[in-house]
């Protein structure tokens, strides 16, 4: 049977995103071997699935559903850290202060558990990933005094959460690129922010909210694409 590898995901607006790539800039010229990930396949991930199969996805679709009830509210890009804390680091991430979010993952994991699927595994930390270190080569910290020298753009580092996507990853040399596949729309908002085609650097992508398995309930909008 066929399975996807998923997750469910919000995407900042492409101005935050763009605006925190240019912020990261000092960044990446103090830290060699890192992938940096390009601003069109920012986002943060809500609770990662990992592969499910086609049977089972409308039941994703029936657990993000809980959170078509929860308002609308405003998130703030803050503070950069690496993973692991002790060690050499292999993901670089910008933080994000967004308490409303941690409830949605709450009522999320709830939901996902009262149709079958298992707990998420990790505490939840809200972060977009901005790097990754390169194989073969020694990950490196950013050179000294340089790693608080983010300042994000004027404006760039709040936004508002309008929705949650389910969104599907596939594996390149380049790394993952995304599309959505299902959306649900907050409390009252109309249009759905984010990508909504396969993020890759080459030219536009997919929109796979058309697939079949999509569509099982009334709040699915068709979200915008983003564009670079």
């Amino acid at each position: 049977m066929r399975s996807r590898r998923v997750f469910f995901a919000v995407w900042p607006p492409e101005t935050v995103r763009e605006g925190l790539w240019n912020s990261l800039a000092p960044l990446r010229d103090a830290t060699p071997g890192v992938r940096w990930i390009l601003p069109d396949r920012y986002h943060v991930t809500l609770r990662f699935m990992g592969d499910v199969d086609d049977a089972s996805l409308p039941r994703l679709v029936r657990a993000a559903e809980i959170l078509a009830s929860e308002p609308p509210f405003r998130a703030r890009l803050a503070g950069y850290g690496t993973f692991p804390q002790r060690g050499m680091p292999r993901v670089h991430w910008v933080g994000l202060k967004a308490d409303p979010l941690v409830r949605m993952r709450d009522l999320l994991d709830r939901e996902l558990a009262s149709v079958g699927f298992a707990a998420g595994r990790k505490a939840f930390r809200p972060h977009l990933t901005i790097g990754r270190s390169k194989r073969g080569r020694l990950p490196a910290r950013p050179r000294r005094g340089r790693q608080r020298g983010i300042e994000l753009s004027p404006g760039a580092e709040w936004f508002r959460v309008e929705a949650v996507h389910i969104v599907q990853s596939r594996l390149f040399p380049d790394g993952p690129r995304y599309a959505n596949v299902h959306g649900v729309a907050l409390k009252g908002t109309q249009t759905m922010t984010g990508g909504s085609r396969w993020s890759a650097p080459d030219g536009p992508g997919e929109n796979l909210e058309s697939e079949p398995w999509q569509g099982f309930s009334s709040s699915t909008t068709r979200s915008r694409s983003a564009s670079r």
